[in-house]
């Protein structure tokens, strides 16, 4: 257990940009025309509508829940910091998998809470006993977890997600699904009626192609979103930001057929390299795969000289974000590259 102070590094902005698990492709264009028109009619003389009613309804449309399930806020992140900072303070401890997401670490030490995180196998699955067995004897106030998990892609299955629940049902679980969309599992948004420990955040930057306009959500059962409502801040979103949300929402179906494609797109690629000598990839069941390598430093060279950005980690591992076909023919030519070099 340790206390963490860390700081946010935003990611490059340059390049083929496959770093941050964005689409590779903007909104379409009949929904771009569609969002242009909405904005003439948008009040921006007067604060946003702070119920955020035409959003809320229209995720809610999208997702199968209630609009009293849902609050929305500046992306998933800011809702995942609502929750740290509605369950933790000094000499509370967030429970977490190592690796995830480092935007749990940074929200903690804003809050001067300390982190305890659970080490998964190498392939990011979880020894789910162990866990739980963990955070009982560590009297953690918070478990936070991504499914599928960033970086590994792997994805606790719905009765793994339940163990976790149960075993710890004395305690508020998060369960960030920021790239639910691209998994083959339900969402745990189906156990809400079952568990009142259980809160979900969602985002619409990745699957939806929105990352530019900050939009995620929380979920959980209406007495809990009643506190939840009740701390987030006033106005956290603009109107414009609900605007196109609300809009996007309405097209689900296109995104939702776009996220079938990319799984295709990371299923072949994944066939092509998961037998590579050099570097060692993971099964991922999200936007992405990670590698792991013991030459790192000449791989990211080869990505560099291609004008590739992709992720690097301080260990021996990378994270590539698929991108469209042609992106993924230059990944493949790059990585076959170095297998022959190296």
């Amino acid at each position: 257990m340790s206390k963490v102070i860390e700081t946010y590094t935003s990611h490059e902005q340059k390049g083929i940009l496959l770093n941050a698990n964005e689409s590779s492709k903007n909104l379409p264009s009949c929904i771009i025309d569609e969002i242009k028109d909405a904005m003439n009619d948008i009040a921006y003389n007067r604060y946003p509508d702070n119920s955020q009613k035409e959003l809320l309804d229209a995720y809610a449309n999208v997702i199968g829940v209630k609009e009293e399930n849902l609050l929305a806020g500046n992306g998933s992140d800011q809702m995942l910091g609502l929750m740290i900072g509605t369950f933790l303070a000094k000499d509370k401890v967030l429970y977490t998998f190592d690796p995830d997401f480092s935007m749990y670490d940074y929200y903690a030490s804003c809050y001067e809470a300390s982190v305890l995180k659970y080490g998964l196998k190498e392939d990011g699955s979880l020894d789910v006993d162990g866990f739980i067995q963990k955070g009982k004897e560590n009297n953690v106030s918070l478990v936070i977890f991504s499914r599928p998990n960033n970086p590994s892609g792997y994805c606790l299955t719905m009765e793994e997600v339940k163990q976790v629940l149960d075993g710890l049902n004395d305690i508020p679980v998060v369960v960030d699904e920021a790239y639910i969309e691209f998994a083959d599992e339900e969402s745990a948004i189906t156990l809400l009626d079952q568990y009142s420990n259980l809160y979900v955040t969602r985002t619409l930057s990745k699957a939806y192609a929105c990352a530019g306009i900050r939009a995620g959500f929380l979920i959980s059962q209406m007495e809990n979103m009643k506190v939840m409502k009740q701390r987030s801040v006033v106005y956290a979103l603009n109107s414009v930001t609900m605007k196109i949300a609300s809009i996007v929402c309405k097209y689900a179906s296109i995104f939702q057929k776009e996220a079938m494609e990319t799984k295709k797109r990371r299923d072949a690629l994944y066939e092509e390299i998961k037998d590579m000598k050099a570097i060692v990839f993971y099964p991922s069941q999200a936007n992405f795969i990670r590698g792991k390598t013991n030459e790192k430093q000449k791989l990211l060279a080869k990505f560099e000289a291609k004008n590739i950005v992709i992720r690097n980690y301080a260990d021996d591992t990378f994270r590539i974000t698929i991108g469209t076909e042609e992106e993924n023919r230059e990944i493949l030519d790059v990585l076959r590259s170095f297998e022959e070099e190296v």
